[in-house]
């Protein structure tokens, strides 16, 4: 399996600049996974979802306790998509940019 490892601090997500977001290839299912790594103390015990989005559909997955999620097959159908995280926490919404993936990244590339 790999792994796209994402940073989050407050409500900015980026890519890790360790981590190979290239040669993404369309089609891929049950292959490809996101990992979210929190910095502060914002996003502590809230409810956690990655959105995943092609074109204008979004598709929600909830963040398992290693804040991982499958990335959705519908969203590998294409050569690029983008992430966003939620965290729900009582009364408390917390949302994050969005960031494109796109075959064509190369290691720390920021779209």
């Amino acid at each position: 399996m790999r792994i796209l490892d994402f940073i989050v601090k407050g409500q900015s997500l980026t890519k890790n600049p360790d981590c190979d977001f290239g040669n993404i290839v369309a089609g891929t299912r049950g292959y490809l996974s996101a990992r979210f790594q929190f910095y502060g103390n914002e996003w502590n015990t809230c409810k956690k979802a990655a959105s995943f989005y092609l074109e204008d559909r979004e598709f929600a997955v909830l963040l398992d306790e290693n804040d991982s999620c499958l990335i959705p097959n519908e969203v590998l159908v294409s050569d690029r998509f983008e992430v966003s995280l939620t965290g729900l926490k009582n009364d408390m919404l917390i949302k994050t940019t969005k960031v494109k993936i796109s075959k064509t990244d190369v290691t720390g590339s920021k779209e």
